[in-house]
């Protein structure tokens, strides 16, 4: 094995970016991060200038998706992606990637994740320019979210709105509020548009939840089902209530 591996990690969440180079130097002290990328096209530059050993990437970045990158890594570096969501695992092991990390971390499927890691580098790096970059799996149906020191698996159809908290997104359904990492921006992308409206750059709420909408100081706000709270709807997405 080599004396000193090197990686480099793209990912456009930089807490998220931060917490995992931190766990990797906790679980591999050996291996070097080399550099870091918030978008695509500064990772593609990445493993022109640092020739890493390994690639961690974040499957949706700005620039150039993560499979996009691994393409360009063909032969020249080992990948590991880094997602939310899980529809691109079976494609990617079929392809030859090291292996797929899920948000939020789970450091002990980190340690398997290095493991992985060690026992790859002294291999040749694999060919994933067959790697599809867009696979039309529908709208999401569950969330894997944190509450209580816990993982849960909540259905889609219970959940009531996303919003934006701190470094996380808050899951609110009638019965709890858990926390995931996703973006509400990756999260709309996920999500039935005829389901889910976007009401803010902070917030998703289901439309049948939405218990009434009024004009409040000349702008547009809405409360939902069993909820005291009025929640602001910016301009940009105002249009969407006149077909209410």
């Amino acid at each position: 094995m080599k004396s000193q591996a090197t990686a480099i990690i793209a990912e456009d969440e930089s807490i998220l970016r931060a917490e995992l180079k931190s766990a990797l130097a906790a679980l591999w002290p050996e291996l070097q991060i080399v550099g870091e990328a918030g978008d695509g096209i500064m990772a593609a530059s990445l493993l022109q200038e640092c020739k890493p050993d390994f690639a961690i990437l974040d499957v949706r970045m700005p620039g150039l998706s993560g499979v996009e990158v691994a393409r360009l890594a063909t032969h020249r570096a080992h990948i590991i992606f880094l997602t939310a969501y899980n529809e691109y695992a079976v494609d990617a092991f079929d392809q030859g990637a090291v292996d797929y990390l899920l948000k939020p971390l789970d450091m002990a499927r980190l340690a398997l994740t290095v493991q992985r890691m060690k026992d790859k580098l002294p291999q040749a790096a694999a060919d994933l320019s067959g790697m599809r970059s867009e696979k039309k799996v529908g709208p999401l149906r569950w969330i894997q979210a944190s509450h209580g020191g816990q993982l849960r698996f909540i259905d889609i159809n219970e959940v009531l709105a996303f919003r934006a908290d701190a470094k996380y997104t808050k899951v609110e359904t009638a019965k709890l509020e858990a926390h995931i990492r996703t973006t509400i921006r990756d999260l709309l992308l996920q999500l039935d548009p005829e389901q889910f409206w976007q009401i803010s750059r902070s917030a998703i709420v289901r439309v049948s939840a939405i218990d009434a909408v009024k004009r409040i100081d000349a702008g547009l706000s809405l409360r939902m089902r069993d909820s005291e709270e009025w929640l602001p709807v910016s301009q940009a997405f105002q249009s969407q209530f006149r077909q209410m």
